[in-house]
């Protein structure tokens, strides 16, 4: 679930690059900058050491980034550096891309069958789930376990899951009462 910062910032960010109508293009930085500062440990741990301004943080971020990345980006890093919130950017643009993705229509699915599934039957599965969902694009990542003894686990979008969760939870699900 996104705190409350994640949702602030990240809606205030895709909301200029809605009016911009550039939801697609925005969806691909706010990826590749996610991926850039994930696996750049150091970069992030010095853009978040308490004992180093916040001039000079967004001078380093500037350089890293300024013409890498859109103007919107970059400022919108400099903001959260400015606002001392650069320690909730993995929350911050993991809330930005969901979100973009919904706006998109883009699901994500993940597929656990017993055995290996040709291309055929995984086409197939991708038809249906699109056909009785909302999305019009599914990012799909198969898995194969052969500790489950036959069919498949389809596990769609994580919105859907929270809500079964919460289902079973109210409902006493094996004795069928509260």
């Amino acid at each position: 679930m996104a705190s409350r910062v994640d949702k602030i910032y990240g809606d205030a960010y895709i909301s200029v690059k809605t009016d911009e109508d550039d939801l697609l293009e925005a969806l691909e930085e706010a990826k590749a900058v996610k991926e850039i500062l994930d696996s750049n440990t150091d970069f992030v741990n010095f853009l978040n050491h308490p004992q180093i301004t916040k001039e000079e943080k967004m001078e380093a971020a500037k350089n890293v980034f300024d013409g890498r990345v859109s103007d919107d980006m970059t400022g919108f890093l400099m903001i959260i550096i400015k606002k001392g919130r650069f320690k909730e950017f993995d929350g911050i643009f993991t809330y930005i891309i969901s979100n973009i993705k919904r706006q998109l229509g883009i699901g994500a699915l993940h597929v656990t069958s017993a055995m290996p599934l040709s291309q055929e039957q995984k086409d197939k599965i991708l038809k249906k789930v699109i056909a009785s969902s909302e999305y019009q694009k599914l990012e799909v990542t198969y898995e194969t376990d052969k500790d489950i003894m036959i069919g498949l686990w389809i596990i769609p979008f994580v919105q859907s899951l929270i809500r079964w969760a919460d289902i079973c939870h109210k409902y006493n699900y094996r004795t069928g009462g509260r």
